[in-house]
């Protein structure tokens, strides 16, 4: 099995925008939302195995969802950043996108995402359609190992996510992308079954916007 390849991404901070606002709502403002980070140039690692990943420029992230408390311990863009990129794109998408090649092998699922969104993925595929929650849990812990062998701090958000990480994975695969956020890269959602998340009205959840 290959190594795996996992530079660091490069990104800046998404700036708070908290004009208009009185003290107290700047305060809740701030509170509520996290630090995140966007990627200001696509993001391509390779998993053991081989297997290319590439997270789009634009992806905006709030890296590993640490309780504030804890941030003097672990940051949330320290050592599980890595991990927590993939992690992320994972949960609000349901699956990662790879660049396509007819000498990988890719599942039903995965064809029929990309001929359906044909015009989104462009030269892409998704991958890991369908898979459950664990699988990205999981992935987390590894990506994060590989990256820089923290495992004790891989370890302890793995331990997280299988108690807490539910709910938030759940309602990804219900609402889509922008369940608790923008969709950043306006590309489509998947539920828990691989198959895009419909409206209420039973039109597909189509993107606001074409990622080239």
């Amino acid at each position: 099995m290959s190594a795996a390849i996992i530079p660091r991404p490069i990104y800046r901070r998404v700036a708070y925008d908290l004009r208009g606002l009185s003290w107290w709502r700047q305060l809740v403002e701030v509170a509520r939302n996290p630090p995140r980070m966007e990627l200001m140039e696509d993001w391509i690692v390779t998993l053991p195995g081989g297997l290319r990943i590439i997270v789009p420029r634009g992806f905006i992230t709030d890296g590993a969802s640490i309780p504030r408390l804890l941030w003097w311990l672990i940051s949330p863009f320290g050592p599980l950043l890595e991990g927590a990129i993939l992690h992320d794109f994972g949960y609000q998408y349901g699956y990662l996108l790879s660049p396509y090649t007819t000498l990988q092998a890719y599942n039903v699922r995965s064809h029929e995402l990309r001929q359906e969104f044909a015009d989104i993925y462009g030269r892409n595929i998704p991958v890991y359609v369908g898979r459950p929650q664990l699988f990205f849990d999981r992935l987390l812990k590894l990506v994060t190992i590989e990256a820089n062998g923290a495992s004790l701090q891989a370890w302890a958000a793995f331990s997280a996510l299988r108690v807490f990480g539910d709910l938030a994975w759940s309602r990804y695969r219900a609402e889509g992308p922008a369940a608790y956020t923008r969709n950043s890269l306006y590309l489509p959602g998947v539920d828990s079954s691989g198959r895009a998340i419909e409206r209420p009205g039973g039109e597909a959840a189509m993107p606001e916007a074409v990622w080239p």
